[in-house]
């Protein structure tokens, strides 16, 4: 059975091509990284632990990807370009079979996106990953949720729930009659959404010349909204008033299966606040949408106004960030639909 260190020399050491020659990556105390003149670097740490962020028979290769696309979707939200990234991985055996698989999701989501990596630390217990990405973005133009304006377009990228219905399908939850009408290629297409999900880092690194603020989807798209004007309301004099959005739930981006989910069910929730989109949710003027759209066109994708920002009175201090939701015009509850919570 490998040691450690030939399992690092075997699997994770060729992971660590593409740093430039005066750089130095895997086999060292630590890494040594160059960063571009004029650029400021972006630092975003997620940890995925089985059982909570992904099925616990979920394979290898799909948890090293996973692992590091959510990272890239954090980058993507502000606007950065992709640069390196570490790894901590915890274990409970040296099983090799699963170590390999592992490193090879790693192997092409690094390819896919063009990210070395540059160092970690491996350890024995329950699994647990744990991964840090850098990137890089011009200095001062890095894109924050606390931008949002009076005004604003509320838009989304691609389409929305299919990683919670991705973890129905995972667990077989989904309701009889979903079930019953859906095709292979569409559970097919919601595991995929759940365990290799897509990072926009493409149309992510336009969006600090188009938008005024931006997040990724990870939470549910009502809770990460909610992050944005919450962050907003922060840098604005509210006299009063405060930022809160009005969203149109017929025009939120749903893929083939999520339709037939909403119409067997009408179960918004799970679209809601199910998580595990890994989309971006973004603010900009009326005026940046024709560009904002003419950039998805080109990168083969699709970006969608849901909604606007509005500006409502304060009742009190204490009253959380208001997020109306229509249904064709008529004003539709979806109650305790909070996201994700770690705790």
């Amino acid at each position: 059975m490998a040691s450690e260190f030939e399992l690092i020399n075997t699997l994770f050491e060729p992971l660590s091509k593409g740093l430039s020659s005066d750089e130095i990556g895997i086999g060292d105390d630590g890494a040594v990284l160059n960063v571009p003149n004029n650029h400021q670097l972006v630092v975003v740490t997620d940890t995925l632990v089985s059982g909570v962020h992904f099925p616990e028979n979920a394979s290898a290769y799909d948890i090293a990807w996973k692992a590091v696309a959510v990272n890239l979707s954090d980058l993507a939200a502000m606007g950065a370009k992709p640069g390196f990234y570490s790894l901590a991985l915890t274990i409970p055996n040296n099983d090799q079979a699963w170590l390999v698989d592992f490193a090879k999701g790693l192997a092409d989501i690094c390819s896919a996106y063009k990210i070395p990596l540059i160092g970690g630390d491996t350890t024995k217990g329950p699994l647990t990953i744990t991964v840090t990405a850098q990137g890089f973005v011009e200095r001062g133009t890095a894109l924050k949720r606390s931008g949002a304006k009076v005004g604003d377009l509320i838009c989304v990228t691609n389409t929305i729930g299919d990683g919670a219905l991705g973890l129905k399908v995972a667990f077989n939850e989904l309701p009889g009659l979903v079930k019953q009408e859906m095709t292979q290629e569409q559970s097919l297409h919601l595991l995929n959404a759940l365990n290799r999900p897509e990072p926009q880092l493409a149309i992510g690194q336009y969006l600090p010349k188009i938008a005024n603020s931006a997040i990724d989807i990870s939470d549910g798209l009502l809770a990460d909204l909610n992050h944005i004007l919450e962050a907003s309301n922060k840098l604005i004099e509210s006299g009063g008033k405060r930022l809160s959005a009005k969203i149109e739930l017929d025009s939120i981006p749903l893929s083939n299966a999520a339709k037939l989910y909403i119409d067997k069910t009408g179960d918004w929730k799970t679209i809601l606040a199910g998580g595990d989109d890994y989309q971006l949710c973004f603010t900009l003027s009326e005026e940046q949408l024709g560009l904002a759209k003419e950039t998805a066109n080109r990168l083969g994708m699709r970006v969608s106004v849901i909604g606007q920002v509005v500006v409502s009175a304060v009742v009190s201090k204490e009253q959380d960030v208001k997020i109306e939701l229509f249904l064709s015009g008529t004003s539709f509850d979806v109650s305790d639909s909070k996201g994700y919570l770690h705790f």
